[in-house]
């Protein structure tokens, strides 16, 4: 008798376990100096105009903004579909990854836009599922800080970034 209400409890403990399984859909993250970041919130504008996407990702009193060029993205925001391309983020005009942080009311500034001291990646890669309307992809960049507050870190760097079904909006033509 012992055995089968061991058994039975055993059963019904199984039995109330419950996969809960949850995806970050859409998600902008990576990791931070070592440590996880995670946007809270993001978007991707493209500018047909001058094929130019921006990228930004911000939490709390955090941004990080990616801005490339030339992305070729052909469909309207229902359905855009973009092409597979790398971009390097080390001192290059047309790819730039910037981040910024306000502490005790001074807004700190990092940028992979300085020459000789800069380095990292973003590529947009289209998932074989991807939504239309969205952009997907990676990143990565270690930028120096530009500015003039002492005591401050003198670089920050995102490993493992990525972006996943981030919906597109579409700035109006100028």
């Amino acid at each position: 008798m012992k055995k089968i209400v061991a058994l039975l409890m055993i059963v019904s403990v199984l039995a109330s376990c419950e996969e809960d399984v949850s995806f970050n859909s859409p998600a902008f993250q990576a990791r931070k100096d070592n440590f996880m970041w995670r946007a809270s919130d993001y978007n991707a504008v493209y500018r047909a105009s001058d094929s130019t996407l921006v990228l930004s990702g911000f939490q709390g009193f955090e941004k990080v903004i990616m801005t490339a060029y030339p992305v070729l993205i052909s469909g309207d925001g229902t359905a855009a579909f973009f092409q597979d391309t790398t971009f390097d983020l080390s001192n290059n005009p047309n790819a730039i990854a910037t981040y910024s942080s306000v502490n005790n009311g001074q807004t700190l500034l990092y940028s992979t836009d300085v020459e000789d001291q800069a380095n990292g990646k973003l590529t947009l890669a289209n998932d074989p599922i991807q939504k239309p309307g969205t952009i997907s992809g990676t990143f990565r960049f270690d930028a120096p800080y530009i500015g003039e507050i002492p005591n401050v870190a003198e670089r920050v760097n995102f490993q493992n970034g990525e972006f996943h079904e981030i919906p597109i909006f579409f700035a109006p033509a100028l």
